[in-house]
């Protein structure tokens, strides 16, 4: 099966201005989380999104103000206790926090974010939880800085859009865990394959739109990247009653929360 244009690197597409318009957006949404977006963020969106409310004791209101999921990646399920987790594209740290919560005192998780404002505020959200088995540290998901082979499960809420090169991506989370790891994804997928005139839009990047991969694809490219027992589990309207909702209709983009592991 071939992968479509939002899942191949876009010729159209300078990936310096995509990232400096992704910073930009994500750094108003570190810095003023309570001037409203094309989507829904904070405490509305984790209700919406299923996070029950013991699961998000202990977070800072600071870190939940800034959240911007379109899944549930605990939705799967307890983390094992003791646990490596690595969260890729960690934001102002919702996840990260719960994970470490989850996984307890002998267990580590470290949050990777490519926006200078968001890591920042999640250092110190991390600092206001007294989360010691939680770092935070800057860098790209497709260039993560973390050890091969250290985690135990990879978490990621709403990044996989955003990054350009989806193998790449996948590629480098397969490094990152240990053999039989477990890969937790929520994402946003497309019904049918984007032309190029939305792959290339920089405004439908932004928007989650024009780099969410076909769901046809999506166990394509985990295959590639060595992954089994791929599960797409749940499929959810993230947008509805956002800015963005007759344009991620017009698309068929949905929410997504999604399953894999590496062979033992």
């Amino acid at each position: 099966m071939g992968l479509g244009g939002a899942q191949r690197a876009t010729p159209g597409l300078d990936r310096g201005r995509l990232r400096a318009a992704i910073e930009d957006a994500f750094t108003d949404l570190a810095l003023h989380p309570a001037r409203g977006f094309h989507f829904i963020s904070g405490p509305p969106l984790a209700e919406r999104l299923g996070y029950p409310h013991e699961l998000l004791e202990g977070v800072p209101p600071e870190a939940l103000a800034s959240f911007a999921g379109v899944g549930n990646p605990f939705r799967f399920g307890p983390l094992p206790d003791g646990a490596n987790v690595v969260d890729v594209g960690c934001g102002a740290g919702t996840d990260a926090l719960i994970a470490g919560r989850l996984v307890g005192p002998l267990g580590s998780v470290v949050g990777v974010d490519m926006t200078s404002a968001m890591v920042e505020r999640a250092h110190q959200c991390v600092l206001a939880a007294g989360a010691s088995n939680v770092r935070i540290s800057w860098g790209h998901a497709e260039s993560l800085p973390v050890p091969d082979g250290w985690a135990d499960v990879v978490i990621t809420n709403g990044v996989i859009t955003l990054t350009p090169d989806k193998r790449d991506t996948f590629r480098e989370i397969a490094r990152v865990l240990k053999r039989g790891g477990e890969l937790r994804v929520s994402d946003v997928v497309v019904q049918w394959r984007l032309p190029t005139y939305v792959t290339e839009a920089l405004h439908l990047w932004t928007d989650c739109i024009a780099g969410a991969t076909w769901i046809e694809d999506y166990p394509v490219l985990l295959a590639e990247a060595g992954f089994i027992d791929i599960e797409i589990v749940e499929i959810f309207d993230v947008f509805a009653g956002t800015t963005i909702e007759r344009n991620s209709s017009m698309f068929g983009a949905r929410g997504a929360n999604i399953r894999a592991r590496l062979p033992s």
